[in-house]
């Protein structure tokens, strides 16, 4: 056809060349923009014809319950334009929805036939055209897949079709700006309606899309075929028997254990029934990703040692009906980048996520009530603390490290759920940033105890006491903010070591200072050039006003010089 097209350019060229002064633009411009519509038509025939065979394989794969494995996206210029889709038994199939292909529905005179399937009442899918059915020369509904023989009414190998073939495919073409439509593989053609209008719009800004499908998306568990007629086909991408495995080793350390039936597959039946992983994957080094645990729902504890030297183990799921954490579980997984701690966990036990350094996020739930030491040593990133804090050492004292002894998280965040932090809750770790919530009304003594890597720390408005040792030897804490009910501030309880830059002090009444222990008197604060401590305005001058130095009587008086008046919000 467009050979056609090219012969009467070169004829009306030919013609009008004799004529130096014809202007032959127009003329040239109409054929060139007929001769790109056509083109465009064309390649919008091709996908069409390419989606009318996916929905087959779709539909087919919708009957015998098969699922989908992969879904990649199709780009062109750096756009979206469709997906290529893996099924576990069909053959891969490519889509291309119609998402920008919106805007060329209205050309004058012009049609693009919408071809579908729909499921009858009798269970079966047919094809549909312009949103009706697709009918044969008898006036029958012509059927999207034949897996019962069905469809093969006039075949010549069974009689009423028992044997018929797997389904009739449609055909699509353009042909004198017409589109036809075949049923029986081209042997006959029926004519649809024009492809192109006047103005040829239809179709040309179409060509990323086409009339079939108008969207393709997916969940964890779905992916969803939506038609342009609104029919919906939704297949799973996982079997609804047999887990999949994304690791194939982990699949057959599972299988040895525990496939009951010998069929080679884990059901999540048997997943389900298991209650005791023991040690089955300790220190194999080969093992990469266990997603799948999360439907051993049976299991709540996970044994001491698992995963433990599992060091190319990079994610993993734990059940949710898991409320145990034993000691070393993850012990130098040190690829192990996510971990969730399911909300039913309340014990981890020792050295549990110790050197897993690639963790860089942690969620500790608040219904854990006892973490053992060192257990998140040598962990990164955020943790984030939504359970009651305990008394480290009435857990452990007989160990001179804190539960995060040792651990370089940069950051450690208190939840709303916390109201208390225990005694050297965590000492001696590394975090530069502490964030607590304003929901927490009592710090134990030596809480943030050689935290040397502590930069800055605000303490919340419902705390009344700041405790003893409570930041003593944090080296590097440079900015503090007191709340606005600190009542009294206890010895040594700034004794940071180091060169405090700027103090923020939100009470009105100023805190009692205990400057005696025992014999000894100490200063609230380190001296240095640069401190500088801001008060409330109203109250600058109590806090700058000599009272004397007793036992427990405050005295802010010595560091009049370096106090600031200031407007707290």
């Amino acid at each position: 056809m467009k050979r056609l097209f090219t012969l009467c350019a070169i004829v009306i060229a030919v013609a009008v060349s004799s004529c130096s002064k014809f202007d032959d633009t127009e003329i040239w411009d109409k054929l060139n923009d007929h001769e790109s519509r056509i083109t465009a038509l064309e390649e919008l025939c091709k996908q069409m014809n390419t989606n009318i065979n996916a929905l087959q394989t779709l539909v087919e794969a919708l009957e015998k319950r098969d699922y989908i494995t992969n879904v990649s996206p199709v780009r062109k210029d750096g756009e979206v334009i469709g997906y290529t889709i893996s099924f576990a038994d069909s053959d891969t199939i490519t889509i291309y929805h119609g998402e920008n292909g919106q805007d060329g529905a209205d050309g004058k005179d012009g049609y693009t036939p919408q071809i579908g399937v729909m499921k009858d009442t009798d269970g079966i899918y047919y094809w549909t055209i312009d949103g009706e059915w697709l009918l044969d020369g008898k006036g029958n509904k012509i059927q999207a897949n034949g897996v019962n023989g069905i469809d093969g009414t006039d075949g010549s190998n069974g009689e009423d079709g028992t044997n018929g073939v797997d389904g009739i495919t449609p055909r699509l073409k353009i042909e004198n700006d017409y589109w036809y439509v075949s049923y029986d593989e081209g042997a006959t053609w029926i004519e649809l309606g024009k492809a192109t209008g006047e103005d040829g719009s239809n179709g040309i800004d179409g060509v990323d899309g086409d009339s079939i499908f108008s969207s393709v998306t997916q969940d964890d568990e779905y992916v969803y075929f939506n038609l342009a007629d609104g029919t919906m086909i939704t297949l799973p991408k996982h079997d609804k028997e047999n887990i999949q495995f994304e690791d194939l080793l982990v699949k057959s350390i599972c299988c040895k254990h525990w496939d009951t039936n010998n069929d080679g597959e884990l059901s999540y039946a048997e997943a389900a029934a298991v209650a005791d992983i023991s040690t089955v994957f300790k220190e194999n080094k080969d093992i990469i990703a266990f997603n799948e645990l999360k439907y051993f729902t049976g299991i709540s504890f996970l044994p001491a040692s698992a995963f433990s030297g599992c060091t190319n183990l990079w994610k993993i799921i734990i059940p949710d009906n898991v409320i145990i954490i034993m000691e070393k579980a993850f012990y130098e997984c040190s690829q192990l980048s996510n971990i969730n701690i399911p909300d039913r966990v309340t014990t981890i036990g020792d050295q549990a996520f110790f050197c897993c350094s690639e963790i860089k996020d942690l969620i500790i739930p608040h219904n854990v009530t006892s973490i053992g030491g060192l257990t998140f040593s040598g962990c990164s990133g955020t943790i984030y603390i939504n359970c009651p804090i305990p008394d480290y050492y009435a857990y452990h004292s007989s160990s001179s490290s804190s539960p995060y002894t040792g651990s370089s998280f940069d950051e450690i965040i208190i939840g709303d759920e916390v109201t208390s932090i225990g005694e050297y809750a965590f000492a001696y770790s590394n975090p530069k940033c502490v964030h607590i919530s304003n929901n927490v009304n009592h710090i134990g003594k030596c809480a943030f105890y050689y935290m040397s890597g502590l930069t800055e720390i605000s303490i919340p408005d419902n705390v009344s006491t700041v405790p003893e040792f409570c930041f003593y030897r944090c080296y590097n804490l440079e900015v503090i903010t007191i709340g606005k009910n600190v009542t009294r501030i206890e010895p040594d309880a700034f004794n940071t070591y180091s060169d405090i830059k700027a103090i923020y002090c939100k009470p009105i009444t100023p805190p009692n200072v205990d400057c005696f222990t025992s014999d000894t008197s100490y200063n609230i604060f380190p001296y240095n050039s640069e401190l500088k401590i801001y008060v409330p305005s109203e109250s600058y001058a109590t806090y700058t006003t000599e009272k004397g130095n007793p036992s427990n009587q405050s005295n802010w008086y010595d560091y009049r010089n370096y106090m600031h008046p200031y407007n707290f919000d």
